[in-house]
């Protein structure tokens, strides 16, 4: 299942948000970390667990640590084993495990099947943590070069055509009126805001005299998202985002 699948699967079942958190790999797709998960694990507190008992046709899957996992669908794996045990972040109006979290609890069961995902956390982790300029940097060749795709399969036009028409979408000003317009209409999410402020308030020791240090800090937030999103090998994302800019 796809984020989108799962957030109809949670839909589906009518769930009540306020009484469970999601861990593990759905937790994991959610956050765009991972692209797909075989199913969903909850961990409910007692009063939720015998409310579902009684609300659908459930089956016992095991039991492990004295806790009673059962399923529905095959799909939707319930517990109340690890209830209250993390904080948690809030997407799409549920409560989810944090990377972080998803990556303590993998570590700790030690399992062959949650290798792909430890590794996926840790680098979705660095790629966090990384430097802003250095994710602008990247972020800087795979903006322009989506650009130029662009302009080059629009028509055939002279190199100096395709320059001008690449200022554009790709100097500062069009880049932090791109950004802004984003930020307006709520089209990032939350973690990707985060991308963008953290590289919009780093430090500047120079920039192009022509350029604002506002302007230049919100193209500087948007290429360091890009750069992000390409590290992170979200391609699905980045082509959102370009497509909103370019207008298509």
């Amino acid at each position: 299942m796809n984020k989108e699948e799962v957030l109809n699967k949670l839909k589906e079942y009518k769930l009540d948000s306020k009484n469970f958190i999601i861990i593990g790999s759905a937790a994991l797709v959610l956050k765009g970390i991972k692209e797909t998960c075989q199913n969903i694990d909850i961990a409910l507190n007692k009063e939720y667990n015998d409310y579902l008992l009684k609300q659908y046709k459930c089956k016992f899957e095991k039991e492990i640590d004295g806790y009673k996992i059962y399923l529905i669908d095959d799909i939707l794996h319930f517990s109340t084993h690890y209830y209250g045990c993390f904080k948690g972040e809030k997407i799409e109006n549920y409560l989810i495990q944090t990377p972080n979290e998803v990556l303590k609890l993998k570590q700790t069961l030690n399992r062959k099947k949650d290798e792909e995902d430890i590794k996926l956390i840790l680098n979705y982790l660095n790629n966090l943590n990384m430097n802003s300029l250095a994710l602008a940097y990247i972020g800087d060749a795979t903006y322009e070069l989506y650009i130029r795709k662009y302009l080059v399969n629009k028509g055939n036009y002279k190199v100096k055509d395709l320059a001008d028409k690449a200022i554009n979408y790709v100097s500062a000003k069009a880049q932090s009126k791109y950004l802004d317009k984003m930020i307006e209409e709520n089209y990032l999410t939350k973690e990707e805001l985060e991308i963008v402020k953290r590289a919009r308030n780093h430090k500047v020791l120079s920039h192009p005299k022509k350029t604002s240090i506002i302007t230049y800090k919100k193209a500087t937030g948007l290429e360091a998202l890009i750069g992000y999103l390409e590290l992170s090998n979200k391609q699905q994302r980045i082509n959102q985002i370009m497509k909103y800019i370019v207008g298509d």
